[in-house]
């Protein structure tokens, strides 16, 4: 592979998200019995197995995982004068189509002085290596090929059909106080492409035809929200409805965004995490390649173009 060609490789997709969960059981109902993820396990998992203690694996359509609960056995944070960073991500994983790309993404970080290994997938190390870097935040990335297969033989998927799953992982909105950074580092080692700007507050990633698959805004380091794509912009109001029933309240939406033009709606799972599902997300298309980003200059437009806010978008950035 020539280096223009290794300067051209880029990830394709978000394959999955790896989470921090001090009560696995709780969590995994919430994402099992609320969203209707498909909780899968391993072959060799034992039948009375811990799930306070377990890494558990939730997968929709079939394909493989795209949500990880990780026991949170991190020791307890110490005070001193360097505040350690908790966060409660563990990992993100994205994929490219080939050895050969995957091979030329990693001589292309190493030549950028990105130190990466090749290391064991979580959750799927049958599967072969992953390519595990750190982006500068320090929030760890793998980047696997993707696997047209589904999930391993042999092991064993519990499905809940609720009325209504989302479609697939769609996205994640991460703070982050090294905003300028942090995009310079998606776009240049990992070859996003910016599709909005809002000011030096937020921007919006995009690795595929979807409007984004990252979402950074100025702040201190956490995980805003995670995004899930459903299939028809109706069903935004029948999961309203469907989280009423079950008593979870809705906590932002149905909206529209400006940045993305999707309708949206926002709850949240057992730890206070944030969970978005999306309709109707604007597409990039190959004739879309060279559109320069859009920029928005006041955060109620790019947010919501129906204008509601919630109280914690109203409150001021620190930039």
């Amino acid at each position: 592979m020539s280096n223009q060609q290794i300067q051209k490789v880029k990830v394709k997709r978000l394959a999955h998200i790896g989470l921090w969960a001090t009560d696995v059981a709780a969590q995994a109902r919430f994402y099992h019995q609320v969203l209707g993820l498909d909780l899968h396990t391993a072959p060799d998992t034992p039948s009375d197995l811990d799930l306070d203690e377990a890494n558990l694996f939730f997968a929709l359509n079939d394909e493989p995982y795209c949500l990880g609960l990780f026991h949170d056995s991190r020791p307890p944070v110490q005070n001193g004068r360097k505040p350690v960073i908790r966060t409660l991500l563990h990992h993100l994983a994205f994929t490219v189509d080939t050895d050969a790309e995957l091979a030329a993404l990693a001589a292309r970080l190493q030549m950028a002085g990105v130190a990466v290994v090749f290391g064991p997938r979580e959750g799927e190390p049958e599967q072969g290596d992953a390519l595990w870097l750190h982006d500068p935040d320090g929030n760890r990335i793998a980047i696997t090929v993707a696997d047209d297969e589904l999930l391993p033989a042999g092991g064993n998927t519990r499905s809940r059909r609720t009325p209504l799953r989302p479609w697939a992982l769609q996205h994640i909105a991460l703070h982050t106080p090294r905003l300028e950074e942090m995009v310079e580092f998606y776009t240049e080692a990992l070859g996003f492409d910016i599709s909005d700007w809002l000011l030096r507050e937020s921007v919006w990633l995009r690795c595929n035809t979807d409007h984004h698959t990252i979402m950074f805004t100025q702040g201190q380091q956490e995980i805003d929200h995670i995004g899930f794509a459903v299939s028809a912009e109706s069903d935004i109001v029948r999961w309203a409805d469907l989280l009423s029933q079950q008593q979870i309240p809705v906590l932002w939406g149905p909206g529209r965004h400006g940045a993305g033009n999707d309708l949206f709606v926002r709850f949240a799972h057992p730890d206070g995490l944030h969970i978005e599902l999306s309709a109707g997300l604007q597409q990039y298309h190959d004739h879309d390649v060279t559109t320069p980003p859009r920029l928005w200059h006041t955060r109620s437009a790019a947010l919501n173009l129906w204008g509601v806010m919630p109280a914690w978008l109203r409150e001021e950035v620190q930039v």
